[in-house]
């Protein structure tokens, strides 16, 4: 089934959320300072914000979860209600001085008021990263609903020509407002989320995963059945609660954890290619990174394996290569375990996953962690020795 793009939920749940939180603070806080000046003006202008903020925040946090693959649609509604209030009216409240600053008895104009609204939605674009525990993610949502709310911002001023006739004090035209306004801040911090990834799993097997995306914006993003999972499978009752994790080492992201499928074959660590597949239960997900998937046969030379008696010519395309007793590289030498190290292609460049006692050019090489080799570097296995040669 075809997925519309993420902006457009993204955009939607932005414009409801501003419509929501018009309607709360349009029975609430609309007309604090009004009268006033000075402290009641700037405290006025944050409980407007900090209102509004509450219900954009939430519709946008659950529109996360829907299309993405964080879990259930209201996880973390309730953690995020109070820290919306309170960015929203900070973000308000300094709005608010600013606005006055720049002012200075003249008229305001509508580059003032969009930069006003700007601190709003850079702080809601915060909040969203920090609530995924993502300082990237944080910093795109920065940049994301700055944009949006200065873009809402300027579009705002345009619907005062929207009235409800004498006797209206600008409700209609505060409604269209905010629910433009955070249909832009929905809109830019999905774009930007989407147009600065730079890996991502996306769900594929027909079902309540297909077409859902989780953007890798940390280090580490563990995954499992439990809502404490970054991605939390909640659907599939055969994924363990804790079922592994996505890790960034050495510029490579890895599978580790229960045996799952990586492009049919069972593992518990594997470092991951654009284009891979992982069966995580009943259910499959392509691990995608931006460029595009990366072909095995970008090795421009092929390489053999030598050791002092013995010479293995490695294939002329691959996409990994093990290197054991019971491995595609046959070796019974001392020490030598049955799958000790595997040989790997990434963007042309050949690796060496390290799973027992490795080392390269006689600097160790840690259980599961990989390291790029060159023609000429000396491996040691246990008690072999092979060298890295072209194989001419």
């Amino acid at each position: 089934m075809k997925q519309l793009p993420s902006w457009v939920p993204a955009t939607l749940a932005g414009a409801l959320g501003g419509f929501l939180g018009f309607l709360l603070a349009e029975n609430t806080v609309v007309n604090l300072g009004d009268q006033g000046n000075g402290f009641s003006l700037v405290l006025g202008t944050a409980a407007l914000t900090g209102v509004l903020s509450v219900p954009l925040a939430a519709a946008l946090v659950a529109a996360e979860n829907l299309i993405g693959l964080r879990g259930r649609w209201n996880r973390d509604l309730t953690r995020i209600l109070l820290p919306a209030l309170l960015v929203g009216a900070g973000a308000g409240g300094i709005a608010q001085v600013f606005y006055g600053w720049m002012q200075n008895g003249q008229p305001p104009t509508r580059f003032m008021r969009a930069l006003a609204w700007t601190l709003l939605g850079a702080g809601v674009g915060l909040l969203l990263g920090f609530n995924d525990r993502s300082v990237k993610k944080a910093f795109r949502g920065l940049l994301g609903g700055a944009a949006g709310g200065f873009l809402g911002g300027l579009l705002f001023d345009s619907f005062t020509v929207f009235s409800l006739g004498d006797g209206d004090t600008g409700t209609v035209s505060r409604g269209v407002g905010f629910t433009v306004l955070g249909a832009a801040i929905g809109f830019m911090l999905q774009i930007t989320q989407d147009l600065l990834k730079s890996a991502w799993l996306l769900g594929t097997t027909t079902g309540p995963y297909e077409g859902k995306q989780y953007i890798l914006t940390k280090n580490r993003v563990t995954v499992g059945r439990s809502d404490a999972n970054d991605v939390a499978l909640y659907h599939d009752k055969t994924v363990a609660l804790q079922s592994g994790a996505l890790s960034r080492e050495g510029g490579l992201w890895f599978w580790e954890g229960q045996d799952v499928l990586v492009n049919g074959q069972t593992t518990q660590k594997k470092a991951l290619q654009s284009g891979d597949r992982l069966r995580i239960g009943q259910n499959e997900f392509v691990f995608q990174e931006k460029g595009g998937k990366v072909k095995s046969d970008q090795l421009e030379e092929q390489y053999l394996l030598h050791s002092n008696d013995h010479a293995y010519r490695l294939p002329a395309s691959f996409t990994s290569v093990t290197l054991g007793r019971q491995g595609d590289v046959k070796l019974a030498e001392q020490g030598v375990q049955d799958r000790h190290a595997e040989l790997q292609v990434k963007n042309g460049q050949l690796y060496l996953l390290a799973f027992g006692a490795t080392s390269v050019n006689g600097q160790t090489v840690l259980k599961g962690s990989s390291q790029a080799i060159e023609p000429g570097d000396i491996i040691q296995l246990g008690q072999v020795e092979l060298a890295l040669l072209k194989d001419r």
